[in-house]
């Protein structure tokens, strides 16, 4: 059995550049960029990095929401690995019936219109498992006590809770399908300070107790190096850096991760701008035009993916 539930194998995907009917078909934004790393089982992977840099396009791929323009994603439930690619109809059914996403803006993914017992079941009454109206609704009444909140709010509407407690619907809707891995997509980014850690606690618990697997997806790396076991940094739709989270703020090298840390803790950063649309291939850094160490060498070519230490890799020619 492989230690990795999930991996991304060189994956790239590109849009076209404008969209509607007279959109050109010549002009594209290159979202990710030979993009790999795998998600063990019950850890957490973090991909962290600006807006814009591509971390969501490739959740996204992950879960066959975006098809990938060439790659592979390979899916280990057991014994064996699984191109889910290659996936037909009914195959992706089950595949995504074990892969639960949790988007960031709750009030925008919850049905206002719908209670939110009806909320947590929809789409657990039309998958394979479904044990019946009956047995769901217990599994729900206990489901909303394990994420912090009451049997009876079962009957209410979203609009009825607090930014946090949406939240945290949002995850109950997510645990009900009994997931093998969870995408948390920026699911804290939008809450207080004292309720971000509210929901990473309760991430953790549930973890811990259920065994689950996380993608967690954020642009404060700070938060990241607290919730997960490794980081992949991300610019431009290429991985800069990956490291375990728990040496990461000690032993950062890439100077991006450099400045992610720096903005993460209110410091004057000496890199400037921000991330540059990618119009072309990558010919060379994808972070030279903001980094104050590059010279010539970085930008003739992308650096290679070198490992400056166990479990620690980093794209830079410094």
């Amino acid at each position: 059995m492989s230690d990795y539930i999930i991996q991304a194998d060189h994956l790239t995907k590109r849009f076209t550049l404008e969209a509607g009917f007279f959109a050109r078909n010549d002009r594209f934004v290159y979202a990710v960029n030979d993009v790999s790393f795998g998600i063990q089982r019950g850890k957490t992977y973090g991909l962290v990095g600006e807006s814009g840099c591509g971390k969501t396009t490739t959740a996204r791929m992950l879960v066959r929401m975006y098809r990938a323009d060439s790659g592979a994603i390979w899916y280990s439930p057991n014994a064996g690995a699984q191109n889910i690619l290659l996936f037909n109809r009914k195959q992706l059914r089950s595949y995504r019936e074990k892969i639960k996403y949790v988007f960031q803006d709750p009030s925008r993914s919850l049905n206002p219109r719908m209670t939110v017992f009806n909320i947590l079941t929809a789409s657990y009454k039309y998958s394979t498992i479904w044990p019946g109206k009956k047995i769901a609704y217990e599994e729900a009444a206990a489901i909303m006590e394990e994420v912090g909140l009451e049997p009876l709010d079962l009957e209410k509407g979203p609009s009825e809770f607090s930014g946090g407690q949406r939240q945290r619907i949002s995850i109950a809707r997510a645990l009900i399908m009994k997931p093998e891995v969870m995408f948390c997509d920026e699911v804290v980014s939008a809450l207080d300070v004292s309720i971000q850690s509210q929901i990473l606690n309760l991430l953790q618990r549930i973890r811990e107790k259920r065994g689950i697997s996380f993608l967690f997806i954020a642009h404060d790396l700070r938060v990241s190096c607290y919730f997960c076991d490794t980081i992949g940094v991300m610019y431009r739709g290429l991985l800069v850096e990956e490291a375990p989270a728990r040496d990461l703020y000690k032993t950062a090298t890439h100077p991006y991760t450099k400045l992610l840390f720096q903005g993460s803790g209110g410091m004057h950063t000496q890199a400037g701008g921000e991330v540059k649309t990618t119009l072309e291939s990558l010919q060379g850094c994808p972070f030279a035009h903001r980094c104050p160490h590059a010279g010539m060498k970085c930008t003739e070519r992308i650096p290679d993916w070198k490992e400056v230490a166990p479990g620690h890799k980093v794209r830079c020619v410094l």
